[in-house]
């Protein structure tokens, strides 16, 4: 039988493509194979949304074609970056058999299955391939992709020009995905796309997903500002299963450097959000990011954005120094800043965060919450409260006398901070 693995980076939206692929192929037959050196393919599921990402996927190809002195006898390139160099990659990487732009991962078994040189790229406006997955990181915390690409064409994105305009799913192919994997145990939905918040039926699928008797948690990721209206809010203030976290991807607070982002918002703006967020909804978190370093970024600008961080005090942050990418407008600009610095500056966002999160966290000493357990280490469990997504945030650490199985939901008392983590014990009274 042909055993077939698979490589996936980047983000979870690109992770759901691999596990609608991983579906087709283990429909068509195949062998799924974890262990590179056993595998008759190899399929890497790139990302190119920034320069270290992109410099992953080549490593992470190189890596695979050495195989090829063993048992592999096909390589096959998938993802972003595929749909980006599209032209270049069997050039550059001879070692490479199939290549399939972002749209066309449904092709995954013609390009198993070829006998030569295998190329397809569907237009980017065609429809993203939806299906089956085979979940790759468990089935108590799923995500669900709502839509594929965006048109908000921020200056210094690739993600249209990979990805294409912002394409919403069908609201009844969503919640029969949400059915189906509920039915099979999934009891925390998140819900992500590169604009999460500009998806027509957002509120009205956090409703029917709140109403399934085992869902514990929805979770909306990726929220543009201005996509968060009163009703959004509203029922995250009313229902109790979607929970009081909002993940608002910001960049900067600068106005000059917003407008040069074609971002468009403005910090007063932003700080008055903020603030109706948090009294419309008891006990929100927020998490946002930001960008290093973007052209004509003035010690100014930046001054801008730290007093910005510290006004705002934000549960949960981020940082990505500007990458210059080729094709966007922000790549062109005059005023580019030099790698160094935009370390440094970086490096002081996360010292400032560091210093808030002393007073931010010492919030929920004493206080007890509901902790998905997601496994344990050197004698103690470790998990997740609503206040904290998978793999981004700080985790709940904590003990307990009984038992606690990965994927179950506990109740945990905060007792101390460490850092970004919490530290607590099991109630076992409750």
């Amino acid at each position: 039988m042909i055993k077939v693995g698979m490589i996936s980076l980047g983000c979870e939206k690109n992770k759901i493509d691999a596990e609608v692929m991983l579906a087709l192929i283990k429909k068509r037959g195949y062998e799924l194979c974890s262990e590179p050196e056993e595998c008759d393919v190899i399929i890497v599921n790139t990302c190119t949304f920034i320069g270290p990402a992109k410099e992953e996927s080549i490593a992470e190809i190189l890596n695979a074609a050495q195989y090829k002195n063993g048992k592999l006898k096909k390589l096959i390139v998938t993802g972003c970056m595929a749909q980006r160099y599209q032209n270049e990659i069997l050039k550059e990487i001879p070692e490479v058999d199939a290549v399939l732009g972002s749209k066309s991962f449904d092709r995954i078994t013609d390009a198993i299955e070829s006998s030569g040189i295998y190329e397809y790229y569907k237009p980017l406006n065609a429809q993203t391939p939806e299906g089956d997955r085979v979940l790759t990181s468990g089935h108590t915390s799923v995500y669900i992709k709502i839509a594929d690409g965006c048109s908000n064409h921020c200056s210094y994105c690739v993600i249209p020009s990979v990805r294409g305009e912002f394409q919403a799913r069908t609201y009844e192919s969503v919640l029969s995905e949400i059915t189906t994997l509920t039915a099979h145990g999934a009891r925390e939905i998140n819900l992500i796309a590169q604009d999460t918040t500009r998806f027509p039926d957002l509120c009205r699928v956090i409703r029917e997903t709140c109403k399934i008797p085992t869902v514990k948690w929805v979770r909306v990721l990726y929220c543009r500002p201005e996509g968060i209206t009163d009703e959004f809010l509203e029922l995250m203030s009313n229902e109790e299963k979607f929970v009081g976290y909002i993940d608002m991807p910001l960049q900067h607070a600068s106005e000059k450097i917003l407008k040069l982002m074609n971002r468009g918002a403005k910090s007063a703006m932003l700080l008055s959000l903020i603030d109706k967020i948090r009294k419309k909804v008891d006990g929100v978190a927020l998490r946002t990011t930001f960008i290093t370093g973007f052209p004509h970024e003035t010690d100014e600008d930046f001054e801008i954005l730290c007093n910005f961080i510290k006004e705002a005090k934000f549960d949960n942050l981020g940082v990505f120094t500007y990458s210059r990418e080729e094709g966007t407008k922000a790549a062109s600009m005059r005023g580019q800043i030099d790698e160094q610095t935009k370390l440094d500056r970086a490096d002081i966002i996360m010292t400032i965060q560091a210093r808030l999160l002393e007073e931010i966290n010492t919030k929920h000493i004493g206080k007890t919450y509901d902790v998905l357990c997601e496994g344990e280490k050197d004698g103690k469990y470790f998990g997740r409260a609503y206040f904290q997504a998978p793999d981004i945030d700080g985790r709940v650490i904590f003990e307990s006398e009984s038992d606690v199985s990965g994927g179950e939901f506990v109740k945990v008392k905060i007792n101390s901070v460490d850092g970004y983590d919490l530290l607590g014990v099991r109630d076992e009274s409750k």
